[in-house]
């Protein structure tokens, strides 16, 4: 995944969008 800030983490599926 692209480095960036974190919009938002999913814990049920343990991943997170990554704002570029």
């Amino acid at each position: 995944m692209a480095s960036g800030t974190v919009k938002w983490f999913n814990a049920e599926k343990g991943f997170g969008f990554i704002e570029q």
